[in-house]
């Protein structure tokens, strides 16, 4: 698995890929997948389908801690 330093690092770009079962599903360059639920988005909350991997940090650190041990 990749290390959350290489996942966040200055450069990281994220894409959307899809949404499924109440989420929407970004991938960085490097291939990390995790979700962002809609259900923890405000409703004028807007995501961009590039962006950078920093503004995804909440999500991105939580769902890493929650599978490292996968």
């Amino acid at each position: 698995m990749l290390n959350l330093k290489s996942i966040l690092n200055d450069n990281m770009r994220v894409k959307f890929d899809f949404y499924r079962d109440g989420a929407l599903w970004y991938s960085t360059i490097n291939g990390f997948q995790f979700p962002v639920p809609v259900n923890t988005l405000h409703q004028s909350t807007i995501l961009k389908a590039n962006d950078k991997a920093s503004n995804f940090s909440y999500y991105i650190k939580k769902y890493y801690n929650e599978n490292k041990e996968k």
